[in-house]
């Protein structure tokens, strides 16, 4: 899939699933800026990546946030033709544990920042005849317990994503992908809360259709490819990476 000279910006791509992306948009040929809110870490991503990349730290927890990290996009870049909504948080704690300041957190991190984002980057995407691509979960597709307010901020993504799909065609596709746990440091926040992490991790595995979890690479597969010619008749789809679980039991 080739994405020489083509302008992404990915939010939240100074780590883990989101940084995989932007290595993998510029081992493609593309111009990729690097968002994050640690300054240090964005840099150090850029150097990273090479020449192509371009340093856009900033919050997207608010619509002004959102606006600066897109203004400095596109003065850049002249544009943008792919923008791949990843930032987020994620939040684990019972109803109980969830209080307001979490739940609005939760939610200010995981769709106000796509809205907005999105929102702010509208006109250059419609003149690219662009694409967007969202992070949602497998959470968003099914119930999941002690995570209730990161379920509800996942599963308004992959109605965000239906709903400016249909708002924004034909001009720019919008899809999301909905990963299950990910072997990384985020995806062992939770085996980390058990009394043995490593038994947790080993029944999660059992437990997997395909008897393993998703690596990074699994998961950039399907951003990358929502994002390319080839899914060009694809959009308000929300793509499960989940090894079959949110298929049935």
């Amino acid at each position: 899939m080739d994405f020489d000279g083509k302008r992404v910006l990915v939010t939240g791509s100074s780590r883990g699933i989101g940084r995989a992306i932007a290595e993998r948009f510029a081992g493609e040929g593309a111009r990729v800026a690097v968002n994050g809110r640690d300054s240090a870490r964005v840099a150090a991503t850029c150097a990273a990546l090479g020449a192509g990349a371009i340093a856009v730290p900033g919050n997207l927890v608010t619509a002004a946030g959102c606006e600066v990290v897109v203004r400095a996009t596109l003065a850049a870049f002249g544009g943008l033709d792919i923008l791949i909504n990843n930032a987020g948080v994620f939040p684990i704690a019972s109803m109980e544990e969830t209080d307001e300041a979490m739940w609005d957190d939760t939610m200010s991190g995981n769709v106000k920042s796509v809205f907005f984002t999105s929102r702010a980057a509208l006109g250059a995407l419609r003149s690219a005849r662009g694409v967007i691509v969202n992070h949602a979960s497998i959470a968003g597709l099914i119930g999941l317990a002690n995570v209730s307010a990161y379920c509800t901020s996942k599963g308004a993504v992959v109605q965000l994503t239906r709903s400016m799909a249909m708002e924004l065609a034909p001009d720019v596709r919008v899809n999301c992908v909905c990963p299950t746990t990910v072997d990384n440091e985020m995806g062992w926040t939770g085996f980390n809360r058990a009394a043995d992490p490593q038994a947790a991790h080993d029944a999660f595995v059992a437990a997997s259709k395909l008897k393993r979890m998703p690596t990074h690479a699994d998961v950039v597969e399907a951003f990358v490819y929502l994002a390319s010619p080839r899914a060009s008749f694809l959009t308000g789809v929300a793509l499960p990476v989940d090894g079959g679980k949110s298929a049935g039991v």
